[in-house]
């Protein structure tokens, strides 16, 4: 699990740390990058694409993300048996998928996505939120959480639509046979969370609105719980830290006025005055 304070430790003498530890925060970052990349990049330039070519790419992030997840969430066995078996379970059926499509393939592979990203959300949340000092891995580990929730809510898009057929009504210009249902989902996800709402995906079902309702509400509820969190934790580590006392009361030079002298020298003193 990622520790609180989303720094390495340093539980061996000289300063060294196990590889995993090492690794932990820079896999983290890489877990952004990659979910950054999936979202923006990915996605959209295999809208005009082939199906074939889609799912392999689809099973090639999800195989990234896992190496990444693994080494994020490795010290968590609970997570790291959900994790891998979720992973496997996911590749497995896309590469299937591509030789064999079925509809027992899609809910596997949209289930197990489901599973991974639930678990991140997991293991990264209680290290941004519980308590310790900010780094920047920790706004990194925050803005990651922000994404997944989108792209977890993506497949739970997806797999209402498969359940129920007619869950979602499309513009006339969005239904292309052509275009993916992940860019689909991923572009009504997003528009979601961040309540921009252009009504140009419609949820009809009551499970899809009630699903939609709940994404909008964690998207306006996150940020605002995150940036408080955040500003509570800065305050607090700025009380426990030891305060320095100004330089003028360190060297008395510098304050102006004599420093005193110990008492048997200023006796001394006062003596040898007395017999001049």
């Amino acid at each position: 699990m990622l520790h609180k304070r989303m720094v390495p430790r340093n539980p061996q003498k000289g300063g060294t740390t196990p590889w995993q530890e090492r690794v932990r925060n820079p896999s983290l970052t890489a877990l952004l990058v990659i979910l950054l990349i999936s979202v923006f990049g990915v996605t959209p330039a295999l809208e005009t694409h082939p199906l074939e070519l889609a799912r392999s790419a689809s099973a090639a992030t999800l195989a990234i993300v896992g190496v990444a997840a693994v080494l994020i969430v490795w010290r968590n066995r609970m997570a790291m048996v959900v994790v891998v078996g979720a992973l496997a379970t996911g590749i497995t059926t896309t590469i299937l998928d591509i030789q064999r499509p079925s509809a027992l393939n899609v809910y596997l592979f949209r289930g197990s996505s489901v599973a991974v990203l639930g678990t991140l959300i997991w293991i990264i949340g209680n290290a941004v939120f519980g308590g310790g000092q900010i780094t920047f891995h920790r706004i990194q580990g925050a803005i990651a959480i922000y994404l997944m929730i989108g792209l977890t809510f993506m497949h739970l898009y997806a797999l209402i639509s498969l359940l129920t057929p007619n869950a979602f009504v499309y513009a006339s210009q969005l239904l292309n046979p052509n275009q993916l249902q992940r860019g689909r989902f991923l572009y009504f996800s997003f528009v979601t969370l961040t309540s921009a709402g252009y009504g140009d995906i419609v949820p009809l079902h009551p499970v899809a609105r009630s699903t939609a309702i709940l994404e909008a509400l964690i998207g306006q509820l996150f940020p605002t719980t995150m940036v408080a969190r955040l500003v509570t934790l800065q305050i607090n580590d700025r009380r426990s830290a030891p305060r320095k006392s100004p330089a003028r009361e360190l060297d008395p030079s510098r304050s102006g006025r004599r420093a005193k002298s110990p008492p048997g020298e200023e006796s001394s003193a006062m003596a040898a005055q007395s017999r001049v």
